[in-house]
């Protein structure tokens, strides 16, 4: 049986206000959701790292794995070093599929989040 995994893939921070930031969005994935297991990761300065969360969810029989950017564009973390490691991870764990989502982008939805955020500075 097929067991799926879903990835939050932050940017990371040394802040560790943005890694509770990434936990508190993931949570609410995993309660919105109805994935086997639902985790973070980032991709620099902060923990877990991708190849760390792939394993621990290799670990608990997860067989496909879902990874979604939680970045705003298509830039260099996207076009290159995310699908660099996730090819070199798939080469080692050859069983467990994985798949790359799309950064959150230019959606509408972030703009009604903005003019919230600017309606709370009046």
């Amino acid at each position: 049986m097929t067991k799926r995994g879903l990835i939050i893939l932050g940017h990371g921070s040394k802040a560790p206000e943005a890694t509770k930031t990434l936990a508190a969005v993931t949570q609410m994935v995993k309660e919105k959701s109805n994935w086997e297991r639902v985790d973070y990761a980032s991709l620099q300065l902060s923990e877990p790292d991708l190849a760390t969360a792939i394993r621990e969810q290799i670990k608990a029989g997860i067989t496909r794995i879902k990874v979604l950017p939680f970045l705003i564009a298509v830039g260099q973390h996207v076009k290159v070093d995310i699908p660099e490691e996730l090819s070199a991870l798939s080469e080692q764990y050859p069983n467990v599929e994985m798949q790359l989502g799309r950064p959150l982008g230019a959606d509408s939805r972030l703009a009604d989040i903005l003019i919230d955020r600017l309606a709370e500075m009046e």
